[in-house]
Parts: structure tokens; C-alpha cells; sequence
């Protein structure tokens, strides 16, 4: 079957459905990894990135990769295109802000919606406060355009500091869209319902509230809030069997979190957290537990900087089918992690020190797919 993307590049560009040719061998990237259950085969499918932050597939061989600095790129046939989309979004992209998540729309062949997670100052300036925005476009011509804001925090929510700003954007069979805010560097906001900070929403497609979110009879709440207590979550998915939310985020010193996101749970940052301040202090009052707070799946102590999440789907993994992948950054790490239902049950490290792992996630075609910051490269995994 063949699709014409002259919409997205400009030109057009016929694609066949058929594999593609991967790129080989580069740079200090090993040509296989041995695992447990596999060996996998490393190939470079894209190089010359500025700091990648995320990677979403249109079909088996087109995809969109954001760059932190602000920047939208399209990699079509195994290769990165020299233009990045035109138009997108004015970013803050000091410290930890910027262009962070992008994501298709589950009916995107009859849609072209495309959804972009991003820090945003007030009157679409470069410097400001600023706060994670939910936006959606599509793109034509090579540009975007028709863009729709899906969730904007008030006014008054905007904050100075440069961290924290979550942000990944899933959805589940319904589609519903559910993302993530970190609590931008104020702890006390992740317990406050009145504030978007510190949360993992939940909205349908086009912005609008589903009206079972577990705090849309509160008039002083977020209306888009499906839970709170959370650090600065980084990772999100959906469990492909249960259609369940997961999420991974950053503790301080210690505690990063594994967490399985139910409506209306309270994760308890700051108030229990199994990390300590980066002082070594204890955080709060130093507990790690509290009636009425969720206790994580698993807890890593000390912290491998969690970031980016996934199942794995498809076919060429049969042996870790609905394993979970997570990211890390300071540890430079891609984990495979077991569940028993929704309990921990073991890890395995399959990829070490290549660089900070931004993203993870599994392509149309099976394969792992890798977002490295570092050697600015995203890499695919599959088994020899």
C-alpha cells in the first residue's frame, strides 16, 4: 500500500509499506547487544539532532522527533530531513524546558492531528514564566498550522525556574489524552488541586473534560487533573492489555518512582517520597509512608533519572511481550521490566552507556526505538 506525505514535507513522497532499509553501524554505537533472551542488532536511523527529546511514528517509516531547543523534525524512508517544520510554537527552552513531546493522533490517517507538549511563556515569548502547554496542529506544506490549545494553565499558575515541566503526552483505547506536569520546582503544588502543577490530566482530544475526571464537581480545581502527588513525571504509557496509565518520574536524591496512575490516587511528593534533599537532608519529614498516599510499584534509590516509557508491543520480542521499557539519564540505561500483574517483579539493564536515554518506545514494525542525548542519535533495536 502507498501513501503520499506531501502535506507533511512539502513534496511529495511515495512510501511503500514495505521494510525499510535501517541505517548501519556508526559512530561509537556497537553493531549488537547481547540481553538475556536476544541478541539485538543497533542501527542508526538518525544522527545530527540537538538535544532529541521525543520521537512519535506516523507509520512504520515516517516519524516526528522533537528537539529540546525548539525545533520539529520529520525522519521519512530512513533518513532525517535537512528542514524542520515551520511555524511550530515559540518555546522556553531554559534549563529543562523547551519542544519535549510529540504525539499522533490515534485516527491521524483521517485526522492529521498532531499533539505537541512544550514550556510556554505567556504572549508566546521566548523568556518569562512559564508552563507545560497541551497544543494541537497539523502539518502542511512543511508547516504548522491549524493550531488548536488543548490545555493552557491560568495566569496566574505560570512560574519563574527553569525544571520540572513533565512532559509526556499517551492515550488510551477511548482516546483520551492524558499528559503530564511536573510541580516546576514548588513541592507544595503537587498536593494542591487548585494548581495544574504536580499532575498527571486527563482530557478527550479535542480539550474538552471527560466527565468522570475525579475532580470536576470541585469549582477550585483543575478540572483536568486524573491524579496528584507527582514529582515531575517523565514517563508515561499505556498498558497495551489493560489500557491502564503508567508513569515513571524523578525523585530528589534517591526515590525515583515506578507508579501505576489510577483516578483521584494521591502520590504523595512531598509529603512521603523514599529520596532526601540534595543538601542529604531529609525531604519534609523524612517518611515514606502515609494513610491516604499511594506507595510506588518500585522505587530506585539512587536515582537513575528516569525518563521515557513504553510497553513492548508487537511481534519480534514474543519473550518480553508487555514488558516495560524505561529510560534513564544519569544512568545512561534502557531497563526491561517485569510486571506480575501490577507488581514489580524483576529488571534487566539491555542498553548501557550510550548516553542519557530521553525517550524509549516501540515502532509499528516491533522494534525498540532510542532517543539519546549525548550523541544526539535515536537508535533502533531489534533482534538479530
Amino acid at each position: 500500500m502507498h501513501l503520499i506525505l506531501k502535506a507533511l514535507t512539502g513534496f511529495a513522497v511515495v512510501l511503500s509499506m514495505s521494510t525499510t532499509a535501517f541505517g548501519q553501524k556508526r559512530g561509537n554505537f556497537p553493531a549488537t547487544i547481547k540481553t538475556r533472551d536476544y541478541t539485538l542488532k543497533v542501527d542508526v536511523i538518525a544522527e545530527g539532532l540537538k538535544d532529541p527529546w521525543a520521537i512519535a511514528f506516523i507509520d512504520a517509516n515516517h516519524a516526528l522527533i522533537t528537539e529540546k531547543p525548539g525545533r520539529l523534525r520529520l525522519w521519512s524512508d530512513g533518513k532525517l530531513l535537512p528542514e524542520p517544520v515551520k511555524n511550530i510554537p515559540v518555546v522556553n527552552d531554559d534549563g529543562q524546558g523547551g519542544m519535549l513531546d510529540v504525539a499522533i493522533d490515534p485516527d491521524y490517517r483521517t485526522t492529521g492531528w498532531v499533539y505537541l507538549g512544550y514550556s510556554h511563556v505567556q504572549g508566546d515569548q521566548e523568556k518569562g514564566p512559564a508552563m507545560t502547554r497541551i497544543v494541537r496542529g497539523k502539518i502542511k506544506g512543511g508547516a504548522w498550522s491549524e493550531q488548536q490549545v488543548l490545555f493552557e494553565a491560568k495566569p496566574g499558575d505560570y512560574r519563574h525556574g527553569p525544571v520540572h515541566f513533565g512532559c509526556r503526552i499517551v492515550f488510551n483505547k477511548a482516546g483520551e489524552l492524558f499528559f503530564s506536569i511536573g510541580e516546576r520546582g514548588n513541592a507544595s503544588n503537587a498536593q494542591d488541586i487548585t494548581k495544574p502543577n504536580g499532575k498527571v490530566h486527563r482530557i478527550n482530544r479535542d480539550g474538552t473534560i471527560p466527565k468522570d475526571n475525579p475532580f470536576v464537581s470541585r469549582k477550585d480545581a483543575y478540572p483536568s487533573i486524573f491524579s496528584f502527588g507527582n514529582r515531575n513525571p517523565q514517563g508515561l504509557a499505556i498498558h497495551p492489555e489493560t489500557d491502564e496509565v503508567w508513569s515513571t518520574e524523578h525523585g530528589p536524591q534517591g526515590g525515583d518512582e515506578l507508579n501505576w496512575i489510577r483516578p483521584g490516587i494521591n502520590y504523595g511528593w512531598p509529603v512521603i517520597t523514599y529520596g532526601r534533599e540534595y543538601s542529604g537532608r531529609p525531604v519534609g519529614q523524612g517518611i515514606t509512608e502515609k494513610e491516604g498516599m499511594e506507595q510506588p510499584v518500585k522505587q530506585w534509590t539512587p536515582s537513575p533519572a528516569l525518563c521515557g516509557l513504553d510497553f513492548v508491543m508487537g511481534d519480534p520480542f514474543p519473550k518480553w511481550k508487555n514488558n516495560l521499557l524505561v529510560g534513564a539519564l544519569k544512568f545512561q540505561e534502557v531497563k526491561r521490566v517485569v510486571l506480575k500483574g501490577n507488581e514489580y517483579e524483576s529488571e534487566e539493564v539491555i542498553v548501557k552507556n550510550l548516553g542519557r536515554v530521553r525517550d524509549v518506545t516501540t515502532g509499528p514494525d516491533g522494534a525498540i526505538y532510542v532517543v539519546l542525548n549525548g550523541p544526539d542519535a535515536v537508535i533502533r533495536l531489534s533482534p538479530q
